[in-house]
């Protein structure tokens, strides 16, 4: 396995993350869009959103981009190279993880 990064991802910014390698979002798009991902067992709530995207922005594995709309500015992310390498690192960890637990499920 590559070497571990530095920083440890919680549930919360995996999805984050994961969301936004689809496409940039705001806050309350990620939060409907986790949501959905996870079929209603992860419900990232406001007082978590938003220290968590501020804790992704000051690791630069996201940056916000600001679109204005009609009716207020409005604070949208997107996913930057390190924080595809993140995800990535991520993925590969529970791929293996996966693998363990079949292994061991199909030995019993």
């Amino acid at each position: 396995m590559k070497n571990k990064p530095s920083i440890n991802l919680n549930e919360p910014s995996f999805y984050i993350l994961l969301a936004l390698s689809k496409e940039p979002m705001s806050g309350y798009e990620l939060t409907r869009d986790i949501l959905n991902i996870t079929k209603g067992r992860l419900e990232v709530r406001t007082g978590t959103m938003y220290p968590t995207l501020k804790k992704l922005v000051d690791h630069k594995l996201i940056e916000q981009i600001d679109e204005t709309s009609q009716e207020r500015n409005k604070k949208i992310y997107q996913l930057t190279e390190e924080g595809k390498k993140i995800l990535q690192y991520e993925v590969d960890i529970l791929k293996e993880k996966l693998e363990e637990i079949k292994l061991i499920m199909n030995e019993t």
